[in-house]
């Protein structure tokens, strides 16, 4: 037992140590290399280094810097000078409502502490990036920043210059994702205002306060979006210092940019087709009412193909609680494909009306018998007995008497009995019928023993009967969808293009 407790002692002992050495080393910075300031190394170190040199210089300035306390402190507060230089203009994600940045973000702002000394020639002192841990800076964020990241490819991307009278100017690279609540009220053809709001952290405005370079803080070249127009002269500067109860006034100054959306691509993709699409519908007006199996599917395609665009439409914007101008347009659209349908179900109850269908039988009884009677009013002139204009040979010809029948005899089967005492004398130019003296068809056979006779067809089936109603409702559709449409074109874009 006493053997293990010592055993058990050992290893304690053993662990603690370690702990103890583990804990002391200090910590490394960024992939594993550690920054040393002037104010850390030994007089042996600082002796080590030439008298004349900049490295002289720079230990000397910082030797007593202390980075946790700030310029001018229980003074005035710090002026910091802010300039922005945009290398990229990410578009913006209408369903995240954010757009993302590549800038470089320079700061400017003097600490009397580090000025430079009378022996030192040049007016600027450039300082390893390393030694930005060294200084007291600012502790500028981005308000409404969603996600950010510095740029270390292939070293640090930080530029550090310290001036002669003190000042102290640092650009970094960055690439900022940042949130643009948008109004797509007017979507395709709205106008957005995105911000870049730049605020301080813990110091209020006693200590530090931010402020635009004079000229034009934020510079850019020329920027070309795939959906937006954004140029350098609608650019925009404010202060949005804010309030919070508790802790006071915080600096904060912001960058307005204009982003007009180029409505091009909406027009090639969107609204040419969904017009293509609702006149294509009209196109059941113009075919027969009783075709339904070429009308109603015209009207299914429309339809479905328009709720499908819509539908994709959608699924690329956010979930807003107010209508968009692209929605009036698609629900307009949608509207009438859908009233083309409507249209010819009401054709078709039309059409099989019975009512309405006696109702056309009856007119066109009429009407045949109007046309009837006007041809009769109308005496023949050729096609007579002697040639010569006298009484229709289908009125009276040759009346012959017979035991059985009494009727108007004009058949060549009685020609061809011989049969002269029945017909009786013919003018050269009689031209017989078909049809024996007792009205019964004659079959007259060929060579090869097939039917010349022409009314031994099959009767073509009868036509149907299309109310007048049921026309009248294409007739006028035909004028009122597409001049509705026209109105509705008119004011809709001299609304939304003229807002």
């Amino acid at each position: 037992m006493v053997h293990k407790g010592l055993i058990l002692l050992m290893l304690l002992v053993q662990f603690s140590s370690e702990s103890a050495a583990t804990g002391g080393k200090p910590k490394k910075g960024k992939k594993g290399k550690q920054v040393i300031c002037p104010s850390q190394l030994s007089a042996e170190d600082l002796d080590r280094v030439p008298a004349n040199s900049t490295s002289n210089i720079l230990n000397r300035l910082l030797l007593t810097y202390d980075s946790r306390i700030r310029p001018n402190f229980k003074g005035i507060p710090v002026e910091d000078k802010v300039n922005i230089f945009i290398n990229s203009f990410g578009s913006i994600m209408e369903t995240t409502m954010d757009y993302r940045v590549n800038i470089f973000l320079r700061q400017r702002w003097n600490d009397p502490r580090l000025r430079l000394p009378a022996d030192f020639k040049s007016d600027s002192l450039t300082v390893d990036p390393k030694m930005f841990q060294c200084l007291w800076k600012p502790d500028l964020f981005f308000a409404n920043e969603k996600n950010a990241n510095f740029h270390d490819v292939t070293q640090e991307n930080i530029l550090l210059f310290i001036f002669r009278n003190g000042d102290v100017l640092i650009s970094m690279r960055l690439s900022v994702t940042l949130s643009c609540p948008l109004d797509l009220t007017l979507f395709p053809m709205d106008t957005q205002l995105c911000k870049m709001q730049l605020e301080s952290f813990g110091y209020t405005t006693k200590d530090l306060v931010f402020g635009w370079q004079s000229g034009d803080p934020v510079q850019m070249d020329n920027i070309a979006l795939p959906l937006f127009n954004v140029k350098q002269e609608d650019i925009k500067y404010g202060n949005c210092t804010k309030f919070y109860p508790g802790t006071g006034y915080y600096t904060c100054v912001e960058v307005i940019f204009t982003l007009r959306r180029q409505v091009a691509f909406y027009m090639m993709g969107v609204y040419a087709p969904t017009l293509l699409l609702v006149v294509l519908s009209w196109l059941s007006f113009w075919i027969n009412p009783d075709a339904s199996a070429a009308r109603v599917p015209l009207g299914i395609l429309s339809v479905l193909s328009l709720s499908s665009e819509s539908m994709s439409l959608a699924s690329e914007l956010p979930k807003v609680s107010y209508v968009k101008a692209i929605d009036i347009w698609m629900i307009a659209c949608l509207l009438y494909g859908f009233a083309s349908l409507v249209e010819y179900a009401v054709v078709q109850v039309m059409l099989n009306s019975p009512r309405r269908i006696e109702e056309e039988k009856i007119k066109m009884a009429e009407k045949e018998k109007a046309r009837e009677l006007k041809e009769n009013k109308i005496p023949s002139k050729t096609n007579s007995v002697n040639g010569t204009g006298g009484t229709p040979i289908h009125v009276s010809t040759l009346q012959v008497v017979e035991n059985r029948c009494k009727k108007v005899c004009t058949s060549k089967s009685d020609l061809r009995s011989n049969d002269f005492s029945i017909v009786g004398s013919l003018p050269r130019d009689f031209e017989l019928s078909n049809f024996d003296c007792y009205g019964k068809p004659i079959v007259v056979m060929n060579a090869g023993g097939k039917s010349l006779n022409k009314n031994n067809k099959k009767p073509s089936p009868p036509k149907p009967v299309i109310p007048s109603a049921a026309k009248c409702i294409d007739l006028y559709a035909r004028a009122l969808f597409p001049f509705t449409f026209l109105f509705f074109n008119v004011i809709y874009w001299s609304v939304y293009l003229n807002v």
